[in-house]
């Protein structure tokens, strides 16, 4: 099987061409509505979770020089990428990520890339579509559905 197909997780990612503070990120996320856990930022959904599905709609991993970093208080990044659990949600909250990542490209000034290509919210829409549609096409199965959820655990753990 390939496991690609399962989508378990698809990343935008907002590069800076020179690093930049950790600081001015937790202001932004928070403003939208994300949560600190620790010293991570998710935007968790506000709805009745099954145990099947992902409880955030967003996760953020920053990251400098390729490698993670933790915290918001000092330090810098270079990287910041947004995390959608696609195969562990239900598609009606891809509108929910997508107006995040473009509330956070704009805040930052940067432009978000999608599998290495630069995107707007329209093509990211459309993509989205695309990978909905070839869930449904391998899997048989929608996004988010406890079925689904099956499979890819069952595909656990991976050589």
């Amino acid at each position: 099987m390939d496991y690609d197909k399962l989508h378990e997780v698809e990343v935008v990612t907002l590069r800076s061409e020179s690093p930049r503070p950790l600081s001015e990120l937790l202001p932004i996320f928070t403003s939208q509505g994300f949560t600190l856990h620790d010293d991570v930022v998710s935007l968790d959904r506000g709805d009745q979770v099954p145990p099947w599905q992902h409880a955030a709609v967003v996760e953020v991993e920053c990251q400098l020089q390729g490698q993670e970093v933790f915290g918001f208080d000092e330090g810098e990044w270079d990287a910041v990428l947004l995390k959608y659990l696609f195969a562990s949600l239900p598609y009606q909250f891809v509108d929910q990520f997508i107006d995040v990542v473009d509330a956070t490209s704009k805040r930052l000034g940067l432009h978000p890339e999608f599998h290495g290509r630069l995107v707007d919210r329209e093509s990211l829409k459309e993509e989205f579509d695309r990978i909905r549609s070839e869930l449904i096409l391998e899997t048989g199965e929608e996004a988010g559905s406890e079925q689904l959820a099956i499979l890819i655990h069952s595909t656990y753990p991976r050589r």
